[in-house]
């Protein structure tokens, strides 16, 4: 399976959660109510573990910090940056002067 179908089949479960949160709303306050919550947020979870392999697999940095892992964005000089919480990794080669 090639990444660009693996990434849309990812946007495609993250469009069915939106529509099943929208769906849930609409439950009356209650166990049920509470059940669908709590199924919604460990598919949630989920989605973001796949989402991060991707991303992994695809060169991009993975903040380890917090769970689920949060993608790390490329700023200048190949220092990728959480956006989540700030966390910077610096991917440049260390030069040891001797």
């Amino acid at each position: 399976m090639d990444f660009d179908t693996l990434t849309k089949g990812i946007s495609l479960f993250g469009s069915a959660l939106s529509a099943l949160k929208q769906a849930r709303d609409l439950l009356p306050d209650g166990s049920q109510k509470a059940d669908a919550t709590a199924m919604l947020e460990r598919a949630e979870r989920e989605l973001k573990v796949a989402e991060g392999e991707v991303a992994k697999k695809m060169g991009y940095e993975i903040c380890r910090k917090h769970f689920p892992p949060e993608i790390m964005l490329s700023g200048d000089d190949a220092v990728w940056e959480c956006p989540k919480c700030g966390n910077k990794k610096d991917t440049r080669p260390k030069v040891f002067v001797i």
